[in-house]
């Protein structure tokens, strides 16, 4: 089978239209959302209405879908992010606002195959960056892969259990497709990049695509209207920080 693996959409539903619309010659089984549907960008409520549409789907709530639907104070946003997140709160139409307070928290497992968290499997808000944060991410799960989202930057972690070392492989991938083979003896925490807002200087969208049959997880990056997202945002009143960052990923 083939998952489409995405996450940190982040209310940019330009970004989201591209990444479905590379995707519908791809052959894809299962749609799987590592949360964040809303957050800095000015289009929640047509990203949760196209995420409703898609069919079949798994998705968990992310650290900003948790606080702007009243779930958490976000007492560890910064001032522009809590402020965007309040912007959405009070601009998000009912049945968006129940669809995602009702978004379960990570772990998920899927089927029988990986598992998904937002940020990790104790903490929605924690980022997961350093050898040690990967590694106790490790211990606390047994399940040869799973992904997650919240850095914004496209990553494979590897651990192998028979002398406990932990491999960074980090991309920051130029190519619009990278192709990545697993091994099976291997365990793996995977990030499939942000979707509405990359963070590792590279403005184009990214995901995933896991095929399990092959076991290989392919990243891809493709462009969309940025100049469309970025208009949408300053109409709305948020702070420029939000609108100049999609253009420069970070």
């Amino acid at each position: 089978m083939k998952y489409l693996i995405i996450s940190d959409i982040h209310s940019n539903i330009e970004a989201l239209r591209a990444v479905i619309f590379e995707t519908m010659s791809m052959d894809i089984d299962k749609y799987v959302i590592l949360g964040d549907l809303v957050g800095y960008c000015a289009s929640p409520n047509e990203v949760i209405e196209r995420v409703r549409d898609i069919n079949p789907a798994i998705i968990i709530r992310g650290n900003h879908d948790k606080f702007v639907s009243g779930l958490s104070d976000g007492r560890d946003f910064n001032r522009i992010a809590r402020e965007a997140d309040l912007w959405t709160r009070e601009n998000l139409l009912t049945q968006n606002m129940d669809f995602i307070r009702q978004l379960p928290k990570g772990p998920v497992e899927v089927d029988g195959l990986f598992e998904i968290v937002h940020g990790s499997h104790y903490d929605e808000d924690r980022y997961i960056l350093s050898s040690s944060e990967v590694l106790d991410e490790f211990y606390g799960s047994q399940w040869r892969i799973t992904f997650f989202g919240h850095t914004h930057i496209q990553m494979i972690w590897a651990y192998d259990e028979n002398n406990e070392d932990v491999e960074p492989n980090i991309f920051a991938i130029r190519d619009n497709k990278y192709e990545y083979k697993l091994d099976k003896n291997i365990r793996y925490m995977i990030n499939p990049g942000s979707v509405g807002q990359p963070r590792d200087r590279d403005p184009r969208s990214a995901f995933a695509i896991f095929d399990s049959d092959k076991w290989t997880v392919t990243f891809f990056r493709v462009n969309y209207n940025i100049k469309i997202a970025q208009d949408k945002i300053r109409r709305a009143g948020l702070d420029e920080f939000f609108s100049e960052r999609l253009a420069v990923g970070i």
